[in-house]
């Protein structure tokens, strides 16, 4: 939801900035690791592609997703079988929604970067 500040043509990236990149970079690994393991556990969660037209489906949704990160917390401690797991392939940006929702995502990445600054 938050964007990584992009280096220009003509100018490198302040050290601020590739602060807060690498910062932010570490927590987007970590919430995909913790996504891959929920998904890798269980199949229903993996092949969720909903259509979401009330706000029922989206609750049901969101019930669903946090009844596997109970789950999978609760048998944290238990190996997952090799032949469970699948390559997952990698997620692709989609220019046409970065573009729509840019200002938006800017606008908060210099929020976060702001407050991070304020706190380094």
């Amino acid at each position: 939801m938050v964007p990584a500040f992009k280096k220009s043509h003509n100018a490198a990236l302040s050290k601020e900035r590739k602060y807060f990149n690498t910062k932010l970079a570490k927590v987007w690994t970590k919430s995909e690791h913790c996504i891959g393991l929920v998904k890798a556990r269980f199949q229903r969660v993996r092949e969720l592609r909903p259509v979401i037209s009330s706000k029922r489906d989206l609750a049901v949704l969101l019930q669903m997703i946090m009844c596997a990160c109970i789950l999978h917390n609760l048998l944290i401690d238990h190996v997952i079988p090799e032949d469970w797991l699948e390559e997952q392939a990698e997620i692709e940006d989609d220019d046409e929604e970065l573009e729509q929702h840019d200002n938006e995502r800017a606008n908060r990445r210099n929020q976060v970067l702001y407050y991070m600054m304020e706190m380094h």
